[in-house]
């Protein structure tokens, strides 16, 4: 069996001679000599074992034989070159796949923009996104099924390295008809006797110890409605008058048809969000997006 990987070192000689039907002019070509064209059209000749040209004085006509294999073997050696640039593009993470898992609304603020700036850069990427709890997000990294995962907090998963990479601000979103929908800015007290809408995703806990901390002062215990549902759905249930909910400014802004989003009085404290991803991740993709992580972040800071 010949060795492919030696023979196709010289298969562009003999291609070429082929195409000229002389080895001198191949030779003018390549920017060889032409001792050096006919030393290795004849090793690739020893190789394959059969005789590739008839040479003769006026230059080299490929063999019948010659001429059959040096045209398969020329579709071989452009599907195998285009196969050696498209890792090579990989490596360099031009082209590939990326999976994210979020969390967070893509709607405004630092992920959104994050995320189409990387489009921008490097468009022949795929990338396939998906919505989860954090515990999801959490195993499915764990697992190799995402290469990154945007959470709140600062998780710490085992093996995976976390990047604090953005806060945001926390609102009350309440129902337009609320008696607190047109004030400027809304107390704890306020909403103290509120059902509060929470959903039931890994971050339920934190959302219920901070609504604790806040409305504990008073000595109440929050009303919390845990709900099986996302983001969209919660919001139209808070327009409905089931309650009110948490939000944060990545989804201000955007109209959500019977929901007003008030600030908290006072309220200095944020959610922060981070990256996590496995530190074996190899993936070019993802080393491409985390160091644009950084990089806008540290812009932010500025």
């Amino acid at each position: 069996m010949p060795d492919i990987a030696f023979d196709l070192r010289y298969l562009r000689y003999a291609i070429l001679a082929a195409e000229q039907g002389s080895f001198r002019r191949a030779a003018e070509i390549l920017s060889v000599s032409q001792s050096t064209v006919s030393r290795r059209i004849q090793i690739l000749e020893r190789r394959v074992g059969i005789l590739l040209f008839d040479r003769h004085r006026s230059g080299a006509r490929a063999t019948m034989a010659g001429e059959r294999f040096l045209r398969e073997a020329a579709v071989g050696a452009k599907h195998l070159n285009q196969a050696v640039d498209t890792i090579a593009q990989s490596k360099r993470g031009s082209i590939g796949l990326l999976r994210i898992g979020l969390m967070a609304c893509l709607a405004n603020g630092f992920l959104g923009e994050l995320l189409a700036a990387y489009h921008r850069r490097f468009p022949a990427i795929e990338v396939i996104f998906e919505e989860a709890t954090s515990q999801i997000n959490a195993s499915a990294l764990l697992d190799g099924r995402l290469d990154v995962a945007f959470m709140p907090g600062d998780p710490q998963l085992p093996g995976c390295r976390a990047e604090r990479l953005w806060d945001e601000t926390i609102f009350l979103a309440v129902p337009t008809s609320h008696q607190t929908a047109s004030l400027d800015a809304v107390s704890w007290e306020d909403v103290s006797h509120e059902t509060f809408l929470v959903k039931a995703d890994a971050t339920r806990p934190e959302i219920e110890d901070y609504l604790r901390r806040h409305l504990g002062v008073s000595g109440l215990s929050p009303k919390i409605s845990v709900q099986h549902i996302g983001c969209e759905n919660l919001l139209s249930i808070v327009a409905l008058g089931f309650g009110i909910t948490l939000s944060t400014n990545s989804i201000v802004g955007i109209a959500y048809p019977g929901v007003r989003f008030v600030p908290i009085a006072g309220g200095k404290e944020r959610f922060s969000f981070s990256a996590v991803w496995s530190a074996t991740n190899l993936n070019p993709a993802l080393k491409f997006l985390i160091d644009m992580s950084i990089e806008r972040r540290m812009k932010a800071k500025r």
